[in-house]
């Protein structure tokens, strides 16, 4: 247990930073002519939009501008921050 532990806490950043270069790599691809309808942006857009989805609901667009990614982001650093006090608490009660 405590090597699946280990593992979560090395890893952690680098799941959550690519999820996160996914995100702008998303909100970048916007100002782009025809580069979500690509595969790639498909691809994207696949795994991201569920997750933006929620953000929609709540931040509506000012002007042509939607702060949904930046908040999202936001959210997801506070997810990871979240997470690895967590794992870490658990770390130190099985060692």
């Amino acid at each position: 247990m405590a090597n699946i532990l280990v593992w979560l806490i090395r890893n952690l950043p680098a799941i959550f930073n690519a999820y996160s270069t996914l995100l702008i790599i998303y909100a970048l691809m916007s100002w782009l002519p025809n580069a979500r309808t690509s595969g790639l942006g498909r691809f994207i857009a696949r795994l991201v939009e569920p997750y933006l989805n929620f953000f929609h609901r709540f931040i509506p667009p000012v002007g042509m501008v939607s702060f949904s990614v930046l908040f999202a982001l936001l959210f997801l650093r506070l997810v990871e921050y979240g997470t690895r006090v967590i794992l870490v608490f658990l770390f130190n009660l099985l060692v």
